[in-house]
């Protein structure tokens, strides 16, 4: 679930969900549960005013550790507060959400959401159409025009679940983090993959003009046995990366567009104490390249995770002038 809410907009500061959240954004990330992601930001309110807005994304995992933390604290004696939300949590808990912290959900489609928080992210306005690429549990590509709508294009069930489901049944890896950092560092790009120099041999594929080391079957030598888990989880990323690069280029292309953005929480790490949120992004830029022969490049928000929350507020905000 991704919440935002707004300290400055008749919101009662002795709500203790208020607090949760407030304190929880105080030091923009630092400190917080595994999973857990915040920030703030300020964007103008209902009464044209700057207003300091922060921004909360908890795994739906720990939203029953949410509920019982404020419900303690005695929320009905608050008077019942709004809050802007959205994701698969907000759906599936609201009514529980509501009942028990005194709360008013006001859910926002979880695609409109993330496309105006890039918009806030990226403190940019609609100049030409844009595709974005929000990659989750599976793929949505969405366009957004200069008016600011927002239409679902395109997408694919190959998503962030069947790259991590792939990974836990193939290697010993149990931290997502870990598996992309040991592929970068110790997997060989080669060893699981059929290429086009195991079919031709590296000079004749050099006569056809296909470069020896170019993939002709990811996964192809999966059976071999000098592979490593590294390895493995190697050859899993470029390929999710290629599928993901080939899906957005030719959408783009599709559609005339030639700025494209990758977001979701696929993009970006849980953690800061890695750079696997980086090795992600150069594997779909890469791939990215590759499918457009450089033409087009892969852009990515500062605040990848937070997107959906940042989008509920500023969607909320609209409505509401």
């Amino acid at each position: 679930m991704e919440s935002s809410s707004d300290k400055n907009m008749g919101v009662p500061d002795e709500h203790p969900l208020v607090s949760f959240i407030c304190n929880r954004t105080l030091h923009k990330g630092k400190s917080l549960p595994d999973g857990w992601k915040s920030t703030v930001f300020s964007r103008p309110g209902k009464d044209s005013k700057e207003h300091m807005f922060r921004a909360l994304i908890i795994p739906t995992s720990d939203i029953e550790q949410l509920m019982a933390s404020v419900e303690t604290q005695k929320s009905h004696a608050s008077g019942k507060i709004r809050l802007a939300a959205t994701g698969g949590g907000a759906h599936k808990y609201k009514d529980e959400l509501e009942r028990r912290l005194n709360v008013q959900l006001i859910i926002v489609k979880e695609l409109e959401a993330t496309v105006h928080g890039l918009l806030v992210d990226s403190e940019q306005s609609v100049e030409t159409q844009m595709l974005l690429c929000n990659v989750g549990t599976g793929v949505s590509l969405a366009t957004v025009d200069k008016q600011g709508e927002v239409e679902r294009v395109s997408g694919s069930g190959i998503g962030g679940a069947t790259f991590w489901g792939l990974v836990k049944r193939l290697t010993q890896f149990s931290n997502f983090n870990e598996a992309i950092v040991a592929a970068h560092k110790a997997g060989v790009l080669g060893k699981a993959d059929t290429l086009v120099e195991d079919i031709y041999g590296r000079e004749t594929s050099k006569e056809i003009g296909l470069a020896p080391d170019l993939v002709a079957g990811f996964l192809g030598k999966l059976d071999s046995d000098n592979l490593t888990d590294a390895d493995i989880s190697a050859a899993l990323l470029r390929m999710f990366a290629s599928n993901l690069g080939q899906l957005a280029v030719f959408q783009a292309r599709l559609l005339g567009v030639s700025a494209v953005w990758f977001a979701g929480g696929f993009v970006q790490s849980a953690s800061s104490e890695d750079n696997a949120a980086e090795i992600i992004q150069n594997a779909i830029a890469e791939a990215m390249s590759f499918w457009s022969a450089g033409r087009l490049q892969a852009q990515f928000p500062r605040n990848a995770a937070l997107l959906g929350a940042m989008g509920a507020i500023h969607v909320t905000i609209n409505q509401e002038r």
